[in-house]
């Protein structure tokens, strides 16, 4: 039982450890005549003098001598989760276990995380949005939007090194009050229950198509059939408490996407070269606003720059990184969304797994694993905005099986909205994740990085220009882009009804 107590002690302690030390920051230096002990470092897989200085210091000093392997030097959340998940929501938990990510983070681990973050299951709507956009316009809106949204980023870093550390919010904070840090927390819960919705309409998407390869075809094994019979699965997993108990799920997850889009973009490639290009392959199409909103939804991934810069080791480092490593995840999806519509043409389907020959293996292993996947994404997404909410409405509860199966009841009733939202652009899913996109992460992609640094690191007059240009195009999106993709699900709601 003491050990237990001393494990726990030192877990929270990590947790802890991003905060104390960007609080270390504000502090005012101390007089040369007393020895700063938080500058001596006494052993490296231990830490400071002055974390043993602290109540239970020795004791936790004791237990990293004594540890038998390298684990008890570890954060308890290990870099396989996605790391929007890791940092940001660590303020507000309540019952949850949720550790900063480790801090010496190398360039390969970056790089890797970076690709790990980007790179997933949204990829499988890419090609389908090509054809609707065009071979040639595309990849123009994908690099110009993309490269926009890296710039953003870029300015966040700024805005961290300017102001010494903090997170989004703290530098929303700084940046426009208390509003800033409410607006922020309010984007990332909009765009976290946004990914929610759009990955259980690829777990009922996918596994629809593959139960029909099976010919199975009832009511029950519709997509609206699947979306409501995944809550059996997705409604218990949603009452986990902590992060690290998705790490396995995360790894099938994470290792299932990795090698469909392999094998996806394998065989359209072969196909492309044995059959020669699709039937109906155009240049430019005339949903390139829509296909804008479905790039920012692919590419929001902001939430895990601060994160990620505050664990590189290197700092000077990190945007480089991030900017290279993000533009050739721009070449990747243009690669991948060029092959598929090259090969398929005019008979790309909104959802790539489609357009697999039906009946066949492939045809049914390839949407299975998609589906599977995003199975287990679902409640792991839902985890941050969950906590958010907790935060907001049981902090002043006092811990009883009541406000356990409070916190249950408010998660159910979080994945059923998101369950009935996705139910609503199931049929029209280019447009809905384009409103996803444009409504819910357009702002922290494009207009609070923005702000951000305009009131932290006061630009000159030529960067001025550019920022101007910048929140025009974030607004445009922000309106045009969700007006568009509204009135596209509007018209498919009054052609059905009629």
């Amino acid at each position: 039982m003491a050990e237990d107590e001393v494990v726990r002690d030192f877990k929270k302690q990590l947790s802890r450890g991003h905060e104390v030390s960007r609080q270390r920051a504000l502090l005012p230096s101390r007089s040369s005549s007393f020895p700063d002990l938080r500058g001596e470092l006494l052993f490296p897989e231990i830490g400071r003098a002055g974390d043993i200085a602290q109540p239970g210091g020795f004791r936790r000093e004791h237990v990293l001598r004594q540890a038998p392997n390298s684990a008890a030097e570890r954060p308890l959340l290990s870099s396989l989760l996605d790391p929007r998940l890791q940092s940001y929501f660590s303020k507000m938990e309540l019952e949850s276990e949720v550790s900063a990510p480790a801090t010496g983070a190398s360039n390969l681990s970056t790089i890797l995380v970076i690709l790990k973050s980007t790179i997933g299951g949204t990829l499988i709507i890419i090609p389908g949005a090509f054809s609707r956009t065009g071979l040639l316009l595309a990849p123009l809106v994908l690099l110009f939007v993309g490269g926009v949204e890296i710039y953003c980023m870029v300015l966040l870093v700024k805005c961290v090194r300017k102001l010494g550390g903090g997170s989004y919010g703290d530098i929303a904070r700084t940046s426009m009050g208390a509003f800033g840090t409410w607006a922020v927390d309010l984007s990332i819960l909009l765009s976290q229950t946004g990914f929610v919705c759009a990955e259980m309409l690829y777990v009922a998407k996918n596994c629809s198509r593959a139960l029909a390869s099976f010919g199975l075809r009832s009511a029950f094994t519709s997509e609206t059939g699947i979306l409501m019979l995944q809550l059996l699965v997705v409604i218990p997993m949603s009452w986990i408490r902590k992060l690290q108990y998705f790490q396995v799920s995360n790894i099938i997850a994470n290792t299932t996407v990795l090698l469909a889009l392999v094998f996806l973009l394998g065989y359209s490639f072969s196909g492309l070269v044995a059959h020669g290009p699709g039937v109906g392959v155009e240049a430019t199409g005339p949903n390139w606003m829509i296909f804008a909103g479905t790039v920012v939804f692919s590419f929001e991934c902001i939430n895990f720059v601060i994160p990620m810069y505050d664990a590189h080791e290197k700092k000077d480092t990190f945007a480089p990184i991030l900017v290279i490593t993000l533009l050739g995840v721009c070449a990747l999806f243009i690669i991948f969304g060029g092959v598929n519509y090259a090969y398929y043409g005019e008979n790309t389907h909104p959802v790539i797994t489609s357009n697999l020959p039906e009946g066949s293996q492939v045809g049914r292993v390839i949407p299975f694993a998609f589906a599977l996947a995003s199975l287990f994404n679902v409640p792991l997404f839902l985890f941050p905005a969950a906590i958010y909410l907790e935060a907001q409405c049981f902090s002043n509860v006092p811990k009883s099986r009541a406000r356990t199966w409070m916190i249950n009841g408010m998660r159910t009733a979080l994945i059923l909205s998101c369950a009935f939202v996705a139910y609503l652009g199931k049929d029209k899913i280019d447009a809905f994740i384009a409103l996803i996109g444009s409504v819910c992460c357009v702002p922290l992609a494009f207009i609070f990085p923005v702000i951000c640094h305009l009131k932290v690191c006061q630009p000159n007059q030529q960067t001025l220009a550019i920022h101007a240009a910048v929140l025009l195009l974030g607004m445009v999106l922000f309106v045009y882009t969700s007006f568009s993709a509204v009135k596209q699900l509007a018209a498919l709601g009054e052609a059905q009804s009629d």
